[in-house]
Order: structure tokens, then C-alpha cells, then sequence
């Protein structure tokens, strides 16, 4: 079984995602989906939505992440760069219904802890430079695609 959990990620490696977002800025929880197909061994595109549930009105991000992974096997930190953008809307009674869209820019930094062949944990903390910029952190269950 320790052989199997040494095996480094590798190009065309595929991943799928699960967590829970929290955005300190508007403190906001958010459910996540994502995916990651590693492009080299090292470098991936990690594209990923979350749906989150102010206390008024709704919110969601779309996330399209490149990620640089700086270690290989059972922990994998990686460093990542990519674009963000948020939508909103509000429904005020004296105002009426309020929409908006915030693009942006992420910078951050994360890591994929494996505890068995195909699930990992994925701690994430991320900025998202935007108009409404905030800092997120993300803690998602991993799957390995076969």
C-alpha cells in the first residue's frame, strides 16, 4: 500500500473537487465544485464554481486557476495564479433587484494531502484581487480519477 501512495501526480491526470469556500471579506460560506487536469507534472488547470449563501440576496464565483505544484507524492503544495469572477444580485424592497459582476485576478496558495490512492484533502487560501476584493479559504475532499 506505500507504493501505491508514492505515486507523484503526472501529466493527464485528472482530479474532481468538493469543499466549502469562506470569504472573510463578505462572511460568506460557499459550496465548491472543481476540477484539475494536470498539464505537466508540475503545472495544471484547475477551473472551479461556488455557489455562496449571504444573508441577503445571491453570490457565486467562477475560478479558472493555473496551478505550479512545488512538491510531488503525499503532500503536494502548490502555488497558484488565475482569473475570478463574482456575480451578485440583490432584491431590496426599496431599490428593487440590484445585479453586478466583479472580474478579478487570483494569486494564492495550496496544498492536496492524500490519505488514500484516489482521495486527498485540499486546503486553499487564495486573494481574489477584484473590485470587492477578499481573501478566501477553501477545504475541499479530493477524488483521483482512475
Amino acid at each position: 500500500m506505500t507504493v501505491s501512495f508514492a505515486q507523484a501526480q503526472s501529466k493527464g491526470d485528472v482530479r474532481l473537487q468538493l469543499g466549502g469556500d469562506f470569504g472573510f471579506d463578505s462572511e460568506a460560506f460557499g459550496l465548491n465544485f472543481g476540477g484539475e487536469y494536470l498539464i505537466t507534472d508540475k503545472i495544471s488547470a484547475a477551473p472551479n464554481f461556488t455557489i455562496y449563501f449571504p444573508e441577503v440576496g445571491n453570490s457565486s464565483t467562477l475560478n479558472i486557476d493555473a496551478r505550479y505544484y512545488f512538491t510531488k507524492d503525499i503532500l503536494q503544495w502548490y502555488g497558484l495564479l488565475g482569473f475570478t469572477n463574482n456575480w451578485w444580485s440583490n432584491d431590496a424592497i426599496s431599490t428593487g433587484q440590484v445585479k453586478g459582476s466583479r472580474p478579478g485576478a487570483n494569486i494564492g496558495l495550496g496544498g492536496v494531502l492524500k490519505f488514500t490512492d484516489n482521495l486527498a484533502f485540499n486546503p486553499e487560501l487564495k486573494y481574489e484581487a477584484r473590485n470587492g476584493a477578499q481573501a478566501v479559504f477553501r477545504f475541499g475532499l479530493v477524488y483521483f480519477l482512475p
